[in-house]
């Protein structure tokens, strides 16, 4: 008789058992209490030879936020991309809201929104119609989703921009409105993919406030982002990444302290082999 190789990750929440096949690492059993939102295990991406995400595994409560911070090309996107189901996983499970992201893609999707690099806007479209277009999606009726986008184009701010052109909105206004967007479906978890990069410090602040009132609504948040004021912020917890695996992850207010670290930047620097290659260059040339 064959023995099966496992695998048991043992979170909070429960836990998954996972058994090893032909494609790699399969969820068969899971044990999942309400209060998780997201389960993550084992996962894992390459591109022939080479390993963009290696044995990732996290679990995410409801109503709780995790950041996910790394060096460019350390895999966060990747690994963001499996987990809302544009890029296929090698090796591993994705479960949101205890649905199979592999096996059950569109289900799964609807308890979540998405927030990505690319704002991937409608030109053609101006702020409101952008916004029914995308609730049409999720089979919301038009009455509907001109309802819902005037109450989230309030939230954020935009209501009295809903009928301009997108080429008329700033940098801050066009990120507001996708993450308007993402909420058209009210979902249970926001994924966003370094949301804040390329905006200035008022709009930042903005963006922030609104991420905070979503959290306290009881949404989750999954991010990922490089500004460690923002991470110290937004989430309780973070998962650093480097080279495609995790190399720390714990509460982020406690993360500094267990490293000897000021903050969570300086955790990262550290851990990510910065810190001593910059006391190298300046025990050097002073």
């Amino acid at each position: 008789m064959k023995t099966e190789t496992t695998k048991i990750y043992t979170f909070e929440g429960g836990e998954s058992k996972y058994v090893q096949t032909k494609e790699g690492w399969v969820a068969k059993v899971r044990f999942l209490e309400n209060n998780v939102i997201l389960d993550v295990g084992g996962l894992g991406k390459r591109y022939g030879n080479f390993t963009a995400v290696k044995n990732i595994s996290f679990q995410l409560e409801k109503g709780h936020s995790l950041a996910i911070l790394g060096p460019n090309g350390a895999g966060k996107s990747t690994t963001l991309k499996m987990i809302y189901a544009t890029t296929a996983m090698t090796t591993g499970h994705v479960a949101i809201g205890g649905i199979n992201v592999e096996t059950s893609p569109r289900e799964a999707k609807r308890h979540i929104g998405v927030v990505m690099q690319d704002d991937l806007l409608d030109t053609s479209l101006n702020v409101i119609e952008n916004m029914i277009a995308h609730a049409i999606l999720f089979d919301i009726s038009w009455t509907a989703a001109r309802k819902k986008a005037d109450k989230l184009l309030t939230f954020v701010g935009l209501f009295n921009y809903k009928t301009k052109e997108i080429h008329e909105l700033s940098g801050g206004m066009r990120r507001r409105l996708v993450l308007a967007r993402s909420l058209v479906n009210d979902p249970e978890l926001i994924i966003l993919d370094e949301p804040t990069t390329g905006l200035d410090i008022q709009s930042r602040h903005v963006f922030w406030n609104r991420l905070e009132q979503l959290k306290k609504q009881g949404v989750s948040i999954l991010m990922t982002s490089h500004y460690g004021d923002e991470i110290e912020r937004l989430a309780d917890d973070v998962l650093i990444i480097d080279h495609g695996q995790v190399i720390a992850s714990g509460a982020t207010a406690a993360l500094p302290e267990k490293y000897g670290y000021k903050n969570i930047e300086e955790v990262y620097l550290g851990l990510t082999g910065y810190v001593e290659e910059r006391d190298e260059i300046e025990q050097t040339f002073g």
